[in-house]
C-alpha cells in the first residue's frame, strides 16, 4: 500500500468518526462499559491472589531446636533454614524470649521458671508456596539442631485447593468478559456499518478492493478502542481508590494498591480495546460485505 493511500484511507477514518459522532460515542461507552467489567474482574483477581499470598504468611511452621543448641549453632540453623528452596523467612525466638511472651500472657504463673527454663528456641518459618509444603517441611526437619516440627497441614492443603479454585474461576471470568466484550462491540459498530451502507455501496460501485473498504473501518476502531481504553482507565483509577480508601479487611491486610497494577491495566486497556475495536469492525464490515457479495 502506497503511503498516499495509507493517509487518505486513515483520513477516511476519522472523517466517518466526525461525521457519524453519536453512533462513535455508542461505541465507546459500550467498549468503556465492557473494559470496566473486564479491569473490576481483574482488580478483583488480584486482590484474591494478594489475600492469599498473606494467608500464606499467616499459616507458619514453628521448628525447635535442641536444648543442647548453643547460641552460636541456633543463628548457623537460621541461616541454613533461609537457604533452603520454598523458605520465604525466618524468625528466630529465644527460648528467653518465649518465656518473656508466655509472662505477659500469664503473669506470676512463670516467674518460678526463669531459673529452669524448659522451652525451647524456635523458628518461625513461613513457605512461598504452600503446594510445595510437605518436600519443605521434610527439608527443614534435615537441618542440624532441629528437635521437631509442628505445622498444621490440613490448613495449608484447603489453602492451596481454594486458592487453586478461586483463581481458576477468576481467569475463566475474564476470559469470558473480553468474549461477551468483542461480540457487543462486533454488533454495535454493525449498527454504524449498516447506517453508512450507501458510502459503502457507493465505494464497491467504483471498483473499490474489499481491503480498501475494510480499512476505514479498521482505523475507526482503533481510535474508539484507544478512546474506550484512556477512558476506562480513568473511571477505573477513580473508582478503585474511593473503594480502597474506605474499605479494608484489616489492619494488616488492606486492598493491593492501584500502582501495583496499573500498567498491566494500562496495556490491557489500549492494547485490549484497540484489538476490539479493529476485530469487530473487521467482522462487522466482513460480514456486510460478504452478504452483499453473496
Amino acid at each position: 500500500m502506497r503511503f498516499n493511500t495509507f493517509r487518505f484511507l486513515v483520513k477516511e477514518g476519522v472523517r466517518s468518526l466526525r461525521q457519524n459522532l453519536f453512533m462513535s460515542a455508542a461505541s465507546i461507552l459500550v467498549l468503556v462499559s465492557c473494559l470496566l467489567i473486564t479491569g473490576c474482574a481483574y482488580l478483583v483477581y488480584e486482590n484474591v491472589e494478594h489475600a492469599f499470598d498473606w494467608a500464606y504468611q499467616q499459616n507458619v511452621v514453628v521448628a525447635y531446636a535442641k536444648a543442647d543448641v548453643t547460641d552460636e549453632r541456633a543463628t548457623a540453623m537460621k541461616t541454613e533454614l533461609e537457604a533452603l528452596d520454598n523458605v520465604a523467612q525466618v524468625e528466630y525466638i529465644s527460648k528467653e524470649a518465649l518465656l518473656e511472651r508466655y509472662k505477659d500472657e500469664f503473669g506470676e504463673l512463670l516467674e518460678d521458671l526463669e531459673a529452669d527454663n524448659p522451652l525451647q528456641d524456635a523458628f518461625v518459618i513461613s513457605f512461598e508456596d504452600l503446594g510445595l509444603f510437605d518436600k519443605t517441611v521434610s527439608s527443614v526437619k534435615t537441618v542440624e539442631g532441629i528437635d521437631k516440627v509442628d505445622y498444621d497441614q490440613a490448613l495449608s492443603q484447603t489453602l492451596v485447593k481454594v486458592r487453586r479454585v478461586v483463581l481458576t474461576v477468576g481467569v475463566w471470568v475474564i476470559a469470558l468478559l473480553l468474549i461477551v466484550s468483542l461480540f457487543i462491540i462486533a454488533n454495535t459498530i454493525k449498527l454504524t456499518v449498516y447506517s453508512r451502507r450507501r458510502e459503502i455501496s457507493i465505494m464497491r460501485s467504483v471498483g473499490a478492493t474489499p481491503w480498501f473498504v475494510r480499512f476505514p473501518f479498521m482505523v475507526e476502531g482503533i481510535i474508539l478502542g484507544s478512546a474506550a481504553g484512556v477512558v476506562s482507565y480513568g473511571l477505573l483509577f477513580g473508582i478503585y481508590e474511593v473503594i480502597r480508601q474506605n474499605f479494608t479487611f484489616s489492619s494488616s491486610l488492606e486492598l493491593i494498591p492501584f500502582v501495583a497494577v496499573w500498567w498491566q491495566l494500562l496495556l490491557g486497556f489500549l492494547v485490549g480495546g484497540m484489538i476490539t475495536g479493529v476485530l469487530g469492525s473487521t467482522v462487522s464490515i466482513g460480514r456486510y460485505l460478504k452478504e452483499n457479495t453473496d
